[in-house]
């Protein structure tokens, strides 16, 4: 027995050399086709089989114990194109002595996204979900061609596209919007990212419907050199700058990169609009013995910009200019903006990286934001408006008279600066206040410019560990939590030449009637104080001041695994959210329910999501995703009226998304292709909405729940290479983005919380507003041999609608003997009519004894110079009482809209060494 044991035992050792001379491999190393430099940290990809490696320091890479046949390697890393590299293996290792990666067009380099100010949260956050182009083929074209008609994918918001920053996710933790503006100004130094589209689930978490957004910017993996770029427009600003330098990873260990920026001047079109703007960053990592990293990242962007605010059509065409901005007028010989946005929200992170062995690595992350976020506008009391553009101040107010016809010739003659805030008048009207002895000395102001401040205290600790099993599936998991408060107050900026304004709250006043003192109080511990409201000055915090506070926890897992050429990834999330009010100050009209917490709302949130992916071949793929996930409300509408008391909006309940979609992708060398469908369905959404009343003569909260939407739809786009670098592309988005409710709504008078109407919004069958439901683009582009980079692009764009106000579309606004075609009439929502724009781009790149380049890009876009194209809008909540009839109605106001710039530029000039 023993004997035959050993014989056994003999003959396999004897048979492991003829087994391994049927074994295989690959190995190479990758550079830049442009400078042939090793390129580090490249994700390389054996098809079939999914095996993924990447490249080591000196961008060399390896695969062995493969079996004889055909293989496809796949190379992707930032700043360079995708390769596909067919390869036959053999009996021996196959080595591929240089992998000659393209850059990525330099077109690419420095994307704009125009940055809009407006009246609703929804305009304000109809932005491209990212400033960094995708290597998916739809994405890539819709990142750049769409953002002009401030396009959302799928039509989704930007709070469903998850957006980290070295693993920390950083959308804003009250609203759950992207945080891009925290980083602008710092292309350079956060170009590294790694992007899921659509329900694919990133390797720093599970993610949401809208894909994930991951930036490094670890210094050893940075492009190593300097980068400088100067930058000329007439779209956002005037000029740029930029200067950033990376060391790569230093024979110590150490690593560290900087970056600096500005943005300065306006635009050609929108008058008041201006940047004032910076960026630093910095960034330093020392790698250790035994797989330890450890890094410090310091960024920030202070940035003043003047804001542009939507007008009517009215005005628009009294001017004879859709850009008419009502923010500014002349004082001193020089324009002034009165809404203008000031903020400074620096992040400081520590990232903590151990590489346990070349399987598992650990991540632990801590960051901080804080800083100031303010956004002035102008406020009065007991005196004229002094918006130009104020409904009583145009000629259709007082159509058919004498005055109207003498406003419309003011108007088209801008006489006396009608167009523009009379900065002088507001002076000389404080100046002439009499003095009130109770406040001392000095005149009382009756306008000023306030900021309304939204100061963050942000903090998240974030632990992740990643596992690659022997058969190459792969484990992702983490913890995170995070504790936000925000400190809401306004703050008294310019007093306009009075000495202080007194701080009490003019509705209140006006609706008590004034006799009673207390309600209009913003600050009773003060006046029992004092006997009397204070008089604040510049600087001073007045009418409301409390924190919102967010404080949540949530773990997460992610398991990848093959089945033959079927690749599955499930993954889920569970959490807890609590989110609470703090006010800071006592209100006359709620003093037992206005300073202190309030009553805690907790939430239990989660996320099951499925990735498959099915491999045909090198060239053909098919995806197929769903998901599951519950959500904690936003802040700003989880509390009916924060800025006064601590009420909970009522219906306020959890979000709840479905969501599925699929795709077949197609690539054959520089042939990319892509078709995708998707199904999304939103329950239990709540939105509060606060505005003065005409219908009620009051200061209204107006607060839904139960808001649900269905979103479904198609996405094709192809890039097909013609000849000798001249490639077609094209990308079509078409969908259907409806309200699939009538949601309930309460309407609640803000100074005592008394219910004023209820019942529904008849928004069901309404569609989603600002985002076109159609979107086309075809283009031509052509890459040359000696660097040459053109494209002419055409974009077509329908089936875009204004932002609809809710309380037109309730019974609330009927009155009686109104007809059907009366009340259609009211409720009806204005679709916005067709676009087709044209832009084009070119570039050069010249490499310098292989070690500089210096190149320029140029982009112009609207050729055409189309000036009547409406990017959004929206309908103001005001209905003005119809007096003259003998049935008393209500007319809607005129609804407000936003156009795209005409012809417009950037050039950008860069140089690299």
């Amino acid at each position: 027995m023993k004997l035959r044991t050993l014989l056994l035992l003999l003959v396999s050792l004897l048979s492991l050399p003829g087994i391994a001379q049927n074994m295989g491999g690959i190995k190479g190393t990758v550079v830049s086709r442009t400078t042939r430099a090793t390129i580090d940290k490249v994700k390389v990809t054996m098809m079939p089989g999914e095996v993924t490696t990447t490249t080591d320091g000196s961008g060399q890479f390896v695969f062995d114990n493969l079996g004889q046949g055909e293989y496809t390697l796949v190379f992707e890393t930032p700043e360079y194109e995708v390769l596909n590299l067919p390869v036959r293996v053999d009996k021996m290792m196959r080595e591929v002595r240089v992998v000659l990666v393209p850059e990525r067009n330099v077109m690419m380099d420095d994307a704009v996204f125009a940055e809009f100010d407006t009246e609703t949260m929804e305009d304000a956050q109809s932005l491209p979900s990212s400033l960094s182009a995708s290597k998916d083929v739809f994405n890539n074209i819709a990142s750049y061609q769409f953002s002009e008609m401030r396009f959302n994918v799928r039509g989704y918001d930007s709070q469903f596209s998850d957006v980290y920053l070295n693993g920390i996710q950083l959308n804003d933790a009250m609203t759950g919007y992207t945080p891009w503006s925290l980083w602008s100004g710092l292309n350079d130094a956060t170009r590294n990212q790694e992007n899921t589209t659509g329900l694919a689930m990133g390797d720093v978490g599970v993610g949401g419907i809208a894909g994930v957004t991951n930036i490094n910017t670890r210094p050893s993996q940075m492009r190593k050199g300097w980068r400088m770029s100067l930058v000329n427009a007439n779209s956002m600003y005037r000029f740029r700058g930029m200067v950033t330098y990376a060391s790569g990873m230093q024979d110590n260990g150490w690593s560290y990169a900087f970056s600096v920026s500005t943005r300065q001047g306006g635009n050609d079109y929108i008058k008041g609009v201006y940047y004032n703007a910076y960026g630093y960053f910095g960034t330093v990592e020392k790698q250790f013995r035994n797989g330890h990293r450890l890094g410090l990242l310091v960024l920030g962007a202070p940035t003043e910009r003047g804001a542009q605010q939507a007008s009517t059509q009215e005005v628009y065409d009294l001017v004879g200019n859709n850009y008419y901005n009502p923010n500014w007028g002349w004082q001193d010989g020089k324009r002034r903006n009165a809404r203008v946005r000031n903020y400074h929200e620096p992040i400081t992170m520590l990232n903590y990286t151990f590489d346990i062995n070349d399987r598992s690595q650990l991540n632990v992350a801590t960051s901080l934001r804080f800083g100031q976020n303010g956004y002035s506008a102008l406020t009065w009391y007991a005196g004229p408006d002094p918006r130009p553009d104020y409904y009583r101040y145009l000629p259709s107010y007082y159509e058919g008279t004498a005055t109207g016809g003498w406003l419309q010739e003011a108007w088209m003659r801008n006489t006396d600066n009608i167009r523009h805030i009379n900065w002088d008048r507001m002076y000389d009207i404080n100046r002439s206040q009499t003095p009130n002895s109770t406040y001392g000395d000095g005149n009382r102001s009756i306008n000023m410019i306030e900021e309304r401040h939204t100061d963050q205290l942000d903090w998240n600790l974030n632990s992740q560990f990643s596992h690659i099993f022997r058969n190459n599936s792969k484990l992702n998991a983490g913890i995170n939590l995070r504790r936000n408060r925000t400190e809401y107050y306004s703050e008294v900026k310019d007093l306009l030449g009075g000495d202080y304004w007194i701080d009490v709250d003019k509705f209140a006043e006006r609706d008590m009637g004034g006799l009673d003192p207390i309600p209009y109080q913003n600050n009773m511990d003060y006046y029992e104080k004092y006997g009397h409201a204070q008089a604040v000055k510049k600087g001073d915090k007045y009418s409301y001041d409390y924190y919102g506070n967010v404080l949540s926890g949530r773990g997460w897992a992610q398991y990848g695994f093959n089945l033959a050429n079927l690749e599955i990834g499930v993954g889920g999330e569970i959490g807890h959210t609590t989110l609470w009010r703090h006010g800071l100050w006592r209100k006359g009209l709620f003093p037992d329910d206005s300073q202190g917490d309030s009553k805690k709302q907790n939430y239990l949130t989660y996320k099951v999501k499925a990735n498959f992916r099915y491999q045909l071949s090198a060239s053909h793929t098919f995806d197929a995703n769903i998901t599951y996930m519950q959500d904690a409300p936003a802040f700003q509408y989880a509390f009916v009226s924060p800025r006064t008391r601590n009420a909970a909006t009522p219906g306020v309940d959890t979000e709840k998304v479905f969501g599925v979609d699929a795709s077949y992708n197609f690539r054959s060398g520089d042939f990319r292709a892509r078709v995708s469908g998707y199904y999304t369905t939103f329950r239990d959404q709540t939105k509060v909405i606060s505005y003065y009343d005409d219908v009620e003569a009051t200061f209204s909260n107006f607060a839904m729940s139960g808001i649900d939407k269905r979103h479904f739809g198609l996405e094709l786009a192809a890039s097909v290479p013609l000849y000798e670098g001249l490639s077609l592309k094209g990308a079509l988005s078409w969908g259907q983005y409806t309200y699939n409710s009538n949601p309930d709504y309460i309407q609640l008078q803000d100074n005592s919380g008394e219910i004023k109407n209820e019942g529904k919004v008849y928004w069901k069958n309404k569609r989603v507003e600002s985002t076109p439901q159609l979107a086309a683009n075809i283009g031509l582009s052509y890459r040359s041999r000696n660097n040459i980079f053109i494209s002419l692009d055409g974009n077509f764009y329908d089936n875009m609608y204004l932002s609809m106000s809710p309380l037109y579309r309730t019974d609330a606004v009927l009155t009686q003997g109104m007809t059907q075609e009366e009340i259609a009439a009211i409720r009806n929502q204005e679709k916005f009519g067709s676009a087709f724009v044209m832009n084009a781009s070119i570039g050069k790149n010249w490499y310098i004894q292989r070690k500089y380049t210096l190149g320029f890009s140029l982009s112009v876009d609207n050729l055409l110079n189309n000036q009547g194209i409406k990017t959004g809008g929206y309908e103001q909540i005001r209905l003005l009482k119809n007096k003259e009839q003998s049935t008393l109605t209500y007319e809607p106001f005129d609804a407000k809209y936003f156009y795209m710039l005409g012809t417009n530029y950037y050039l950008n000039l860069y140089f690299r060494f």
